[in-house]
């Protein structure tokens, strides 16, 4: 949700600085992270009307002109529909390409020609497919040092690759007293940077896989790099983790307007009905149904390329290892 990352342009004074072409670009890119996330939950379905040009130059302090172009990007590609007099609509058959989570024809074809190329027929091909990615339930236990890494990252597995994931806190695994459930269970130990040399030493003692993640890079998504230039909110379960959010984003353009909220210290109704706010999955958890005034943004994927293969890697070979 958070990177790094330089720059966090957005308002109209910056347009001289960046020119208009790379802005509209910028929110292009935050709105087409926006309605495809909308679709994705359930939250935007299509032919649902988006807001209006000067509803989102207010809302993401832009010259309306910059946006209107922005929207006609989106247009072009297919994703919304611009009715003359009417407003703008999300497109009926939105193009897939643009959707996040759905496979794009053309990659999907390539990986079939691949394997035709190598002497493997398509019904054998979709059956090994199979078997690789669920071909039997994996288990994977996330030992981190704060509580909302710990969640953030369990929920990222089970979302994206189906594990049965849960988070455990490193200090809750002592010497001489019985293991979590979690980790006796899993089949896979996930560490963060941090918690990487326990990780490792835990695992060998356990005989059991483990690996350690890494950060995307552009972790900072389209959509916070152009409201940071205002202030933004981060609601948090864990007080520790509020040292990583500030030093994740030292030196980044706007790093002063983040406000880190601790749920269940801090009073949330401060948060103004309109700001952009980013809730972690502990802080949810701990939430439950209490409802915050904030623009509540989705969540963001965290892993790198790097952890990603190795995390897919290690799901592969473990179901390709059944009889």
């Amino acid at each position: 949700m958070l990177a790094a990352a330089r720059g966090a342009p957005g308002t109209r004074g910056e347009e001289g600085t960046m020119g208009s072409g790379a802005l509209r670009e910028r929110i292009a890119d935050a709105l087409r992270q926006r309605i495809a996330g909308g679709l994705q939950r359930g939250g935007l379905r299509p032919d649902d009307r988006l807001p209006t040009t000067r509803e989102l130059a207010v809302d993401l302090d832009a010259d309306p002109r910059v946006v209107a172009a922005a929207y006609r990007m989106l247009a072009d590609e297919g994703l919304v529909e611009i009715r003359p007099r009417a407003g703008v609509f999300v497109a009926a058959l939105p193009g897939n390409s643009a959707l996040p989570g759905t496979p794009p024809t053309a990659w999907m074809a390539d990986v079939v020609a691949q394997g035709i190329a190598r002497g493997v027929a398509v019904p054998t091909l979709a059956a090994w497919f199979a078997r690789a990615t669920t071909g039997r339930p994996t288990a994977a236990a996330v030992v981190a040092a704060t509580l909302d890494q710990a969640m953030g990252l369990a929920r990222e597995l089970r979302d994206d690759f189906g594990l049965s994931a849960h988070g455990v806190l490193a200090e809750t695994i002592r010497p001489g007293e019985r293991l979590p459930r979690a980790v006796e269970r899993a089949n896979l130990l996930v560490a963060t940077e941090l918690t990487a040399p326990f990780a490792r030493r835990l695992a060998e003692r356990l005989g059991k896989r483990h690996v350690v993640i890494d950060v995307r890079p552009d972790l900072l998504s389209p959509e916070w790099r152009l409201l940071l230039t205002r202030v933004a909110y981060v609601v948090i379960a864990d007080p520790r983790f509020g040292a990583l959010v500030h030093a994740l984003v030292e030196g980044v353009e706007g790093a002063t307007n983040v406000r880190v909220l601790v749920a269940g210290r801090d009073s949330l109704s401060s948060i103004p009905p309109e700001a952009p706010t980013y809730v972690t999955e502990a802080a949810r958890d701990r939430l439950g149904r209490t409802s915050l005034p904030g623009r509540v943004l989705p969540p963001a994927r965290t892993l790198g390329a790097e952890s990603t293969l190795l995390i897919t890697r290690a799901l592969v070979e473990r179901n390709l290892a059944a009889k």
